[in-house]
C-alpha cells in the first residue's frame, strides 16, 4: 500500500527490531493530494455542520481532531479561513449550503494536514 509505505510501514515478511521515523515531503503531498483523505476531509467537515457558527466549528473540529480546544488565534484564524472559504465559493456560483460544505471540508483538510494531527508526541 503506497500510502502505507510513505509512513514507513515495516516489511510484511521480515522481523525488525526497531523502525526508522521519517518525516518527508511524499509525507505531506500524500495529505494534501489524496482522493482519500479529501473523502475523509468531507466527512469530517460534515461533522462540523452542527456548530452555528464559524468559531464554533473551529472548536468542535480541534476538539475531535486534536482532543483539545484551539488557542485564541488559532479559533479566530480558522474561524476567518472559514468565512473565507465560504465567500470564496459563494462568489464561484455554489450556493450558501454548499458553500458553507465546502469550507467546512478545507478546514477539515488543514486540520488533517497539521503535524499535530499526523504525529503523536
Amino acid at each position: 500500500l503506497p500510502m502505507m509505505q510513505v509512513f514507513d510501514a515495516p516489511e510484511p515478511l521480515l522481523s525488525a527490531g526497531s523502525r526508522p521515523t521519517t518525516t518527508v515531503a511524499p509525507q505531506a503531498l500524500l495529505f494534501l493530494n489524496s482522493p482519500h483523505v479529501r473523502r475523509w476531509a468531507a466527512a469530517f467537515g460534515a461533522r462540523l455542520s452542527e456548530a452555528a457558527t464559524p468559531e464554533a466549528a473551529a472548536e468542535r473540529g480541534y476538539r475531535l481532531a486534536l482532543a483539545r480546544s484551539p488557542t485564541g488565534a488559532e479559533r479566530a484564524d480558522a474561524a476567518e479561513f472559514l468565512r473565507a472559504q465560504e465567500e470564496s465559493y459563494r462568489r464561484d456560483g455554489f450556493s450558501p449550503a454548499d458553500a458553507a460544505a465546502r469550507a467546512r471540508t478545507d478546514f477539515a483538510h488543514a486540520l488533517f494536514c497539521l503535524n499535530e494531527f499526523v504525529y503523536v508526541d
